[in-house]
């Protein structure tokens, strides 16, 4: 750690040397939430696949200049969303209509009910002008056959799982979820369910990186704590690189004297990349790499406080697992104004967890989590994303931050 990386230089080198990792799977439709998109998804015809009313009330036959107020014209039957008209309209006529049901051939207009005379008796007056086309959802105006729907690489959440079963998917190609081992180090730490001493505190960092893992589209196998001691810690680490595409060590990679985990992984082969980053949390963060047969595996030794694990995976882990999956890592660089706020400046970067939140005009501005330790898990409650706060940078005379990553994936501002 003589020489710790800029955070940006960190996160260009993990992805730098992250490939993306396109094995499919078939999987059902009911199963691929969450899933990442391995194919290309394009409408299979226009979308609608006929003209669609957009409104209860009438489909009417006029011509381009629309129907005046007062005019009638007389009813000759209707059309369902599930029961189409069988006929065509002749100029004058006019049907009744309910929303999503087929506009028939020879109809211009679709007049809403609120707009007419009513649904009762076989003529029906407007009440208002009405212009020709209107409330008409057109063949194809909203996607022409062939078009992409849906690029490989994207996540699968619940619009995209509509659309899937709107173009009748009910399988889909998606990308092999990587695996990724956990090992927890520490003989400090307890397992979850067990009450500490006070010299003790329960493991609650994997639990909370296998959340974000499964965030990511990655499958997440806790394998435990490894103890302070080489010949256990060298055990559980042999097995968590078995056959693990990635793996997460919490804790063990300072310079205290039972900082055993960068040693270790090396007599393992695991091929330091870069041991430091300048950031705060995070600062001992470690990445490495290791040859297994012909694929590469991927080593992050995490800082064993909960909001340094916890921040590091959302600015140098999550990107990876995206790119890894041939999804867009995200960018960094929006900036926002600063609400009311402070902090005390720091030699690194500081990522602090923030969320967009109204001022008294209405503007979105960033507030940011009070300060505190590293250790404190609570303060990751108040953020949806982080703001980066530069190094040496004091809050005096600064008006706006940059926001990067994202404590919530499905909440980005």
């Amino acid at each position: 750690m003589a020489n710790p990386l800029e955070l940006r230089d960190a996160r260009a080198h993990v992805l730098a040397h992250t490939q993306p990792h396109i094995q499919a799977e078939r999987v059902s439709l009911s199963e691929a939430h969450g899933r990442t998109l391995a194919e290309s998804i394009c409408t299979d015809g226009p979308w609608p696949v006929t003209d669609r009313s957009a409104m209860d009330g009438f489909a009417i036959a006029v011509g381009g200049d629309g129907l005046p107020s007062g005019a009638s014209a007389p009813v000759i039957g209707e059309s369902l969303a599930g029961k189409p008209f069988a006929g065509s309209l002749s100029h004058g006529q006019a049907i009744r209509i309910m929303t999503g049901a087929v506009v028939p051939e020879g109809a211009t207009t679709v007049v809403p009910v609120e707009h007419t005379s009513g649904y009762e008796g076989d003529t029906v007056s407007v009440t208002q002008d009405i212009a020709a086309h209107a409330n008409i959802r057109l063949r194809g105006s909203e996607r022409e056959s062939g078009v992409e729907v849906l690029a490989p690489g994207r996540c699968l959440h619940a619009a995209e799982i509509g659309v899937l079963a709107v173009l009748g998917h009910h399988e889909v190609s998606v990308c092999r979820r990587p695996k990724v081992v956990i090992v927890a180090t520490g003989d400090e730490v307890v397992p979850v369910e067990q009450t500490p001493l006070p010299h003790q505190v329960r493991e609650s960092n994997s639990w909370a990186l296998a959340a974000q893992v499964h965030e990511c589209g990655g499958v997440a196998q806790r394998l435990g704590i490894a103890p302070d001691e080489v010949d256990g810690l060298r055990e559980m680490l042999r097995q968590a690189l078995a056959d693990a595409d990635v793996v997460l060590t919490i804790g063990g990679i300072s310079k205290g004297t039972h900082d055993l985990v960068h040693a270790t992984l090396a007599e393992l082969g695991v091929v330091t990349e870069f041991h430091g980053i300048k950031l705060k949390p995070g600062k001992p963060t470690y990445f490495g790499l290791r040859q297994n047969d012909d694929a590469t595996q991927y080593v992050f030794g995490l800082p064993g406080n909960p909001a340094s694990t916890f921040t590091v995976f959302d600015l140098l882990v999550r990107p990876m697992l995206k790119r890894w999956l041939g999804s867009d890592p995200g960018q960094w660089g929006t900036r926002v104004p600063l609400g009311d706020t402070t902090w005390k400046k720091n030699w690194r970067v500081q990522a602090v967890p923030a969320r967009l939140v109204p001022d008294g005009d209405g503007s979105l501005v960033a507030e940011l989590a009070k300060p505190s330790p590293s250790g404190d898990p609570f303060s990751l409650l108040l953020g949806t994303c982080y703001a980066m706060i530069p190094s040496e940078m004091s809050r005096d005379g600064c008006t706006s931050i940059e926001l990067a990553g994202s404590t919530r994936p499905t909440e980005l501002p």
